[in-house]
């Protein structure tokens, strides 16, 4: 590999990085003074720190598909900063509260329409992003969850690529949430709630190829997180323990990554 490609390529793994360290950091320092911070605060703040980096940028118009994200998890985590106090008050504000931020994500992947036009336009896209982040924030139920799904995720990325920004903003992700399940934390928010900036992100993420171009791996890698977190976790758990979770993720990524890799 030549020099300058050794380096475009080193450079393209900073946001990765910065995304682990500052997620990594958050959590440990909740941890020794003791504040309780939710695995999801934390990884959200690291995805949104690798992303902006990865761009060299925040601000977007919403018109722009990829530059749509890093807005996204800023937004989604004022969101959940807000909605969380009234929803540790009252626990059954936390259902319309996850809902509420996961029509935010829809709504905001679909383009921001305020009029009826583009409204009806974007309207498969906002309800496709709102159903899915919601599913998948109720569905990240053990700390290491969000990293499995981001995982199968970048594994069909991957397996089925197609040109952009996708792989590396994924593996963005990844190192954020796995960062964020390295440090033991005791849950004492709404678990959905709490997870709705991954849970969001990871959604609109895997919605950018099927938005783009909507090929049949397309559909089938946009479905790999939900399906990992939702059916192969709790299925394995049910059979075969926490082992049987582990396995039962394994199983259902690496069958997404592999049948979006023959369909390609």
């Amino acid at each position: 590999m030549a020099v300058p490609d050794l380096i475009e390529s080193l450079q393209l793994q900073r946001g990765a990085a910065l995304g682990f360290v500052v997620a990594l950091g958050l959590a440990g320092a909740a941890r020794l003074l003791r504040r309780p911070l939710p695995a999801g605060i934390a990884a959200g703040a690291g995805l949104l720190a690798g992303w902006w980096l990865s761009f060299g940028l925040l601000t977007a118009s919403p018109r722009q598909l990829p530059e749509r994200l890093p807005l996204l998890v800023l937004m989604l985590l004022l969101a959940v900063a807000l909605l969380l106090p009234p929803a540790r008050r009252w626990p059954r504000v936390t259902l319309p509260a996850t809902l509420l931020g996961a029509l935010l994500a829809g709504w905001w992947m679909a383009g921001a329409p305020l009029v009826r036009a583009d409204l009806a336009r974007g309207a498969a896209v906002l309800a496709g992003v709102a159903a899915a982040s919601f599913l998948l924030a109720r569905a990240l139920a053990p700390r290491w969850s969000p990293a499995a799904a981001a995982a199968a995720l970048l594994g069909g990325l991957l397996l089925a690529p197609m040109p952009g920004p996708q792989g590396v903003l994924a593996a963005v992700l990844l190192a954020a949430t796995l960062a964020a399940a390295v440090v033991p934390s005791r849950q004492t928010s709404p678990a959905a709630l709490s997870a709705l900036p991954v849970a969001g992100a990871t959604v609109a993420l895997a919605s950018l190829p099927v938005i783009a171009r909507g090929a049949a791996a397309d559909w089938v890698v946009a479905a790999a997180p939900l399906l990992t977190a939702a059916v192969g976790i709790p299925l394995g758990a049910r059979l075969a323990g926490r082992m049987g979770a582990v396995l039962g993720a394994v199983l259902v990524a690496t069958g997404c990554g592999i049948f979006a890799f023959l369909i390609r």
